[in-house]
């Protein structure tokens, strides 16, 4: 982790949740100086960056665990779905997309929180 996540693991990303990889720079809010010079091989992010795009994937898992022990559908794309979900104005947060909050680690845990709220259908 701190010698960080490889740039290329963002395309992978980008594609699972359905999503450009400009785009899915931009949601998770990982500013990079250039989008051109972000995938060049042997690129890598910085810690933070690395911290917050194993967040990212840590609020996937969490998704999917939601669907899975609510006997959901098991053909369901948690990553695209937790890409969309992001975008999406979100009355637990004031009408604010949950992706406002993609900038730092505690955003994550408040997302993360708001998640395991929707599990169990209790809005805070």
């Amino acid at each position: 982790m701190r010698a960080g996540i490889e740039s290329v693991v963002l395309a992978a990303i980008a594609h699972a949740t359905g999503r450009s990889p400009p785009e899915l720079i931009d949601l998770l809010q990982l500013m990079h100086p250039s989008p051109d010079t972000t995938f060049r091989k042997g690129a890598r992010l910085t810690t933070e960056q690395s911290e917050r795009v194993l967040a990212f994937l840590r609020l996937i898992e969490r998704v999917e665990e939601m669907v899975t022990n609510g006997g959901g559908d098991r053909t369901f794309d948690a990553a695209r779905w937790l890409g969309d979900w992001l975008t999406t104005p979100c009355p637990a947060l004031g009408g604010q997309r949950p992706a406002v909050l993609t900038d730092t680690l505690e955003g994550y845990r408040i997302l993360d929180q708001l998640l395991a709220q929707m599990l169990f259908g209790a809005y805070a």
